[in-house]
């Protein structure tokens, strides 16, 4: 059996603007990321599907009753950001710092307490086949997840077997996302959605 799930990344957050490491931190969307999800929603890029799923973390939440007004989503923890513990709320000034920053989480070399690459590709990649395994078990064949960049590309990463480093050139921008496709449970392929 063939099955879709439809990943879709938050609109623009107030920590997106800052550079914040917000992961679990329950932050609100800008007035200018509500403004391009509702374009989104006007554009209609995002194919319907049976199931809807989001990340508690009002980002995300916001975000899902912007596109897909007339659905209630299943709320899953395991859709959660990247768990930067006691690095919540630090600020990442510059793009160097960010790529730095990133480039060594990669290598699961963290700099105090955080939820490592490993640990998130592990949750994420997990979460989404247990998604999927539950739409086939209910006879369904497509979900849309709202969830968050770092857990988005972390998963791939993990479900198609990719070098680590493609999470640092995968762009996931806010309201968009990708379109990953299983055939009888397994990741067979995945493609950008495009606006």
């Amino acid at each position: 059996m063939d099955s879709t799930l439809v990943l879709v990344r938050h609109g623009e957050s107030e920590a997106n603007v800052l550079h914040m490491l917000s992961g679990w931190m329950d932050v609100g969307l800008t007035e200018r990321g509500v403004k391009e999800l509702e374009a989104l929603r006007r554009s209609a890029v995002h194919p319907g599907t049976d199931l809807y799923f989001s990340s508690p973390l009002k980002r995300c939440t916001d975000t899902f009753h912007i596109l897909f007004p007339d659905k209630a989503p299943i709320i899953s923890d395991s859709f959660k950001e990247i768990n930067f513990r006691s690095l919540e709320g630090y600020i990442l000034p510059t793009k160097k710092d960010i790529d730095d920053y990133f480039s060594a989480w990669i290598r699961d070399e963290v700099q105090k307490d955080e939820e490592t690459m490993t640990e998130v590709m592990e949750r994420g990649s997990r979460a989404i086949l247990e998604t999927v395994r539950e739409c086939m078990g209910n006879g369904l064949s497509s979900a849309t997840v709202v969830m968050h960049s770092g857990i988005m590309r972390s998963s791939i990463v993990s479900l198609f077997s990719l070098d680590r480093r493609c999470f640092l050139e995968m762009s996931v921008p806010n309201g968009l996302g990708y379109i990953l496709a299983f055939h009888d449970g397994r990741p067979s392929s995945f493609r950008p959605i495009c606006p």
